[in-house]
């Protein structure tokens, strides 16, 4: 799955790194942060977490805690302070994020809390890379040379000498299914959609909004799929929604201040 993602999205981004050679406007240290956080390392703890833990436990473990772990990167690191508004936005999604999972399966921590700390870990990383984006100012040639190039040039080969490659027992079907999501959907498309959004509303507001993804995923699939939610799942949308709404006034206050 890792090889898919860097050695699709990888080749995809050659003719755009040659054509505006972000690495002029690099520095080597914003170059392998940059590719470290989210390169192969954080994607071995997401795919991880999802052996070990529920797949719902990613909605509360990395996206739920998301607008936590951002602000508290922000506060160590750029010594920007968390108002009281913010903290109560913070615990209506994480409460919101609970109530979610606990109307869709009982949360076992204990069979299940290695793969809730790899979702904690990846977390960490991602919300890492949401502040560094915003305070180092990445622009998006530097994004996709660093996060898809660099990480094809670094894994693909440690992969086609070192790492298993049977695809046997993959259908054709998921193979191309694969290729194509994971090779241009979260390492192309997704990235670039974050970083936008956190250039123009914040690092704090994008990751309030990637808070929702459990109430987003809740409501398509009583559309798409006749999941019909129960009273903690309407609850948990209810706690999430002011939250994320409310985290992003605060930053789009900060920011016109």
């Amino acid at each position: 799955m890792i090889a898919i993602r860097f050695g699709v999205s990888g080749l995809i981004v050659i003719p755009f790194i040659f054509y505006y050679k972000p690495w002029k406007t690099l520095t080597v240290l914003r170059a392998i942060v940059y590719s470290v956080l989210l390169g192969p390392i954080y994607m071995l703890f997401v795919f991880s977490g999802f052996i070990y833990a529920p797949a719902a436990h990613s909605a509360v473990f990395f996206n739920g805690f998301l607008p936590f772990l951002t602000l508290l990167i922000s506060l160590i690191w750029l010594k920007e302070k968390i108002s009281k508004l913010q903290a109560l936005s913070v615990i209506l999604i994480l409460l919101g994020a609970f109530l979610i999972l606990t109307d869709g399966a009982k949360l076992n921590i204990e069979l299940s809390w290695l793969g809730d700390l790899f979702f904690l870990i990846a977390g960490c990383l991602f919300a890492i890379y949401l502040v560094v984006s915003r305070a180092w100012n990445i622009t998006i040639p530097e994004l996709i040379f660093c996060t898809a190039f660099l990480n094809f040039l670094i894994y693909i080969p440690f992969w086609l000498l070192f790492l298993p490659k049977d695809f046997s027992e993959i259908s054709d079907f998921d193979l191309v299914l694969q290729l194509v999501f994971q090779g241009v959907v979260p390492n192309l498309i997704g990235l670039l959609l974050v970083t936008t959004a956190v250039k123009t509303i914040g690092s704090a507001s994008t990751s309030a909004f990637l808070a929702g993804v459990p109430a987003t995923a809740s409501i398509l699939s009583l559309f798409i799929l006749g999941e019909y939610l129960g009273m903690f799942g309407w609850f948990g949308i209810i706690f999430i929604t002011p939250g994320i709404l409310l985290l992003a006034l605060m930053e789009n206050r900060k920011k016109t201040s």
